[in-house]
């Protein structure tokens, strides 16, 4: 009896123990990151909310705005409801239960929620080179602006970290200068809270935003995207492509004698990046060893990886030092250290041992405040750590102290330089070569050093779909914005196919014919060969899209930089579109003059528009325009405003067939309707 007794314990001890430890292993209560506290809901809308949880679990969602949905977790342990929201307003609280778990989220606004995408000048942050930056930034205080920012990162995974913010001065900051512009608009015309939903990264091409099996369906990239579906997927050819890289690093490090370093996947990796090679920045090093060259810092010479080692080598890329010393008249000062145009691709920039600054982003404008007490009169060093990923690296302007009364200019004189490590697809490698001996034995290295497959590159077939679009999905949205297509001007000719099919793959993605908006890529000085006149035309094409607008930016490009510093007017025109098409301003022109037909004569064309406004006029003289013979060839010609249309003719030309304006890489805009918003550059069919 009492051997039955003890034994009876054990079982209760065991089975207590066993509850126990399955009340421990239950799985988390979680929400999909994008939900944080600040964040902005859609109003009038089943709002989508999901996450992850103990499967069977039921999940409540509870709503200070008086709304309540029930659901259950699915076998898979994902779960998905929807929450009906009302009209616009806020702060609300936002509860979600499942057993004893519970998460609450506080400063909820309801309003209209927009969803931001494409490449660098989508992304471009308000801290970069913009008009009346100091001032725009310092007066960006709209609680009711919130933005949340999906993180750059390849393996979608650190978009954990990420979070809604409201707009200060300090957060600001970092928010997309577009979106921003844009959301304030809105906010200012309409006093409802705006969310923007800020997913994009530079540099980069349509089809990275393109779901796989939508690149699948379309011609100029089906072969491509199903080589890769038969391989498994994007996510399978990564896995596969890191297996095999680890042996081709093992060979470069025992080639090399030196290590190697993984590539970061995301921001957060990058900033506390470490190689070998911290004893660089500090003072007291001795930079003896290195490469001595001197600077004129005259105007458009750029300190460059391409000025000391040939294009097409490994050491065109990598990790390179530079080391400077300068002294300044009154230490005391305030000081920030500036390089215009920026620095290709990141750099860490320490003075006296110090970091003061690094951004990893190519050719954003650097701007470091320096800490008070760090200068001295004589003798400081500035020493710059340049990791360049690919083509042109370094600097790409002039570097300079700036007070607030003077500029002392430090892109001349006497410098240091030290190359120290390759970038290769499959890690950061570094060497002992000094200068000459890396150019001595350039043939030997390009033939030892093994690169494997990249890891990092943004441009893979829908990589950038499904880490930066999809995890945010189906959050809900008004519409989306899009800036992007300098990275397709070289096939131009398949823009409009790929970018159409983008619009409507996302829109069946969420399940919503939501309107959507995009910008006509600004006028640059584009390599003779290109074509971005092209470009832009296809994307004016892509307007036979239902529910799309073009924002037309012909009078805001820049000759020689490709990231206009006017994004105000950016923000602006997009807000326009959806103020007159999604918020009742119908007497608001919501864009510059549209080419809709042309009318043949013996000696002229005359050309039609839509979105005249209150009509045509010219900003100078009528340039721009070119008119063709019956073979195809275009001629200067003459352009006048003849009521609401534009007539061009040319002597050279009789029986004139067709017309283009602004058929040029960079090109001033001339042709405005007077409400001050211009006219697309356009070729006639």
């Amino acid at each position: 009896m009492k051997q039955s007794s003890f034994y009876s314990k054990i079982f209760i001890v065991f089975t207590s123990m066993f509850f126990f430890n399955c009340q421990m292993e239950k799985k988390q209560l979680r929400v999909a990151p994008v939900f944080s506290d600040h964040m902005v809901l859609q109003q009038q809308k089943n709002v989508p909310i999901w996450g992850t949880g103990e499967p069977g679990a039921e999940i409540i969602i509870t709503a200070s705005w008086g709304d309540e949905v029930k659901t259950k977790v699915a076998e898979s342990g994902n779960w998905q409801a929807a929450i009906s929201t009302p009209k616009f307003g806020g702060p609300y609280d936002m509860k979600i239960s499942s057993m004893d778990q519970n998460i609450l989220f506080q400063d909820v606004m309801l309003g209209e929620v927009w969803l931001t995408s494409g490449q660098s000048n989508m992304e471009w942050p308000m801290y970069a080179r913009i008009n009346n930056q100091t001032e725009e930034i310092e007066n960006a205080n709209y609680p009711n602006i919130r933005m949340f920012t999906v993180p750059r990162n390849l393996n979608g995974t650190n978009i954990n970290d990420a979070k809604w913010n409201v707009t200060t001065p300090e957060n600001v900051r970092e928010f997309s200068a577009v979106g921003y512009f844009f959301a304030r608009e809105l906010n200012q015309k309409l006093q409802i809270p705006i969310g923007i939903l800020n997913t994009s990264w530079g540099g980069t091409r349509v089809e990275a935003w393109t779901s796989i099996e939508k690149l699948a369906s379309m011609e100029p990239s089906a072969s491509e995207a199903n080589e890769i579906l038969d391989q498994g997927g994007v996510s399978a050819i990564r896995a596969n492509n890191f297996k095999n890289n680890q042996e081709l690093v093992k060979a470069n490090e025992k080639y090399l004698g030196a290590p190697s370093f993984s590539i970061p996947e995301n921001i957060e990796e990058w900033k506390s990046f470490k190689l070998n090679d911290l004893d660089f920045a500090t003072p007291e090093f001795d930079d003896s060893s290195w490469k001595s060259f001197e600077a004129s810092g005259s105007s458009g010479e750029f300190i460059t990886y391409e000025k000391f080692f040939r294009k097409g080598t490994y050491a065109e890329n990598g990790v390179l030092w530079l080391r400077k010393t300068f002294d300044v008249e009154d230490p005391d000062l305030a000081y920030n250290f500036i390089v215009n145009g920026g620095i290709d691709d990141f750099d860490y920039t320490y003075i006296n041992g110090t970091l003061i600054g690094n951004t990893l982003a190519c050719c954003l404008d650097r701007s470091y405040k320096i800490p008070e007490g760090l200068l001295k009169k004589e003798g400081n060093v500035l020493a710059i750590r340049i990791i360049d990923t690919s083509g042109d690296g370094a600097f790409r302007g002039a570097a300079f102290l700036e007070t607030q009364d003077k500029k002392q200019q430090l892109d001349k004189g006497s410098w240091r330089l030290k190359h120290h490590a390759f970038f290769l697809n499959t890690s950061i490698q570094e060497h002992h070569l000094d200068f000459e001996s890396l150019l001595k034995n350039e043939a030997e290295i390009q033939a030892n050093l093994k690169t494997g497959q990249s890891l990092n590159d943004p441009n893979v077939y829908s990589i950038l779909f499904q880490t930066m679009v999809q995890p945010v999905i189906p959050y809900a949205i008004k519409g989306a914005l899009w800036y992007q297509g300098e990275s397709n001007v070289g096939n131009h000719q398949e823009y409009q196919t790929l970018f159409s099919g983008m619009i409507n793959d996302w829109r069946a993605r969420w399940n919503a014919e939501f309107p959507f908006y995009f910008v006509q890529i600004a006028p640059y000085e584009y390599t003779p060969e290109a074509s971005s006149q092209s470009l832009r035309d296809a994307q004016r094409k892509t307007l036979t899209l239902d529910n799309t607008g073009m924002a037309i930016t012909m009078d805001i490009g820049e000759e020689k930089d490709i990231h206009p510093a006017n994004k105000q007017d950016v923000g602006l025109r997009l807000a326009r579109l959806a103020l007159h098409n999604d918020y009742g301003q119908k007497d608001l022109v919501k864009t510059g003059p549209l080419y809709r037909n042309q009318s043949l004569h013996t000696t002229y064309i005359d050309l039609s528009f839509d979105y005249i406004g209150s009509g045509l006029i010219a900003k100078n003289d009528l340039l721009g325009f070119e008119i063709a013979t019956e073979n195809g060839s275009f001629f200067p010609a003459k352009a006048k405003i003849v009521g609401d249309k534009i007539r061009v003719s040319s002597n050279k030309v009789k029986n004139p067939k067709r017309v283009r304006y602004g058929w040029k890489n960079y090109f001033e805009a001339t042709l405005f309707n007077k409400e001050g918003l211009p006219a697309s550059s356009f070729e006639t069919p």
